[in-house]
């Protein structure tokens, strides 16, 4: 599995320049994301229109390339939350890229990311398995 590199964004802000309020009233407080270089994400892009041509354009996710490791839950033990910010952590994926409901990932393993969520109190196993988000197709 190729490895790379991410960096641990808490509350990431909803658009460039903008706050962490969503349009359904909700806001990103509790989020934290794995954020990966925006050149991975297009260069993965590229590659998994290229073997899927009939399956159309797929734009970047808001985010950019990201995994989302904590998806709006409240940490139990907040004595951690946000101390990693800006953190490198390490990560695998599959090159076996998946879509789902528009969404287009790669599977994901990082313990080190799974460790932290335990740390903070909540379940190992998030919702949605960890998983790198590179595109989808809400407007392409």
């Amino acid at each position: 599995m190729p490895k790379i590199l991410a960096v641990y964004e808490f509350a990431p802000a909803v658009g460039p320049g903008q706050g962490t309020r969503r349009r359904d009233g909700t806001t990103t407080d509790w989020w934290l994301i794995l954020r990966c270089e925006r050149d991975l994400g297009s260069y993965l892009r590229r590659l998994y229109c290229s073997d899927s041509p009939a399956a159309g354009a797929i734009q970047e996710p808001l985010w950019g390339p990201h995994v989302s490791v904590v998806q709006d839950e409240m940490p139990p033990n907040m004595a951690h939350w946000r101390d990693r910010e800006g953190a490198e952590v390490e990560l695998e994926y599959t090159q076996d890229p998946q879509e789902s409901n528009g969404y287009v990932y790669m599977p994901v393993r990082c313990e080190v990311a799974l460790d932290y969520r335990e740390l903070l109190g909540l379940p190992r196993q998030p919702r949605f398995p960890l998983h790198l988000t590179i595109g989808n197709r809400k407007h392409a």
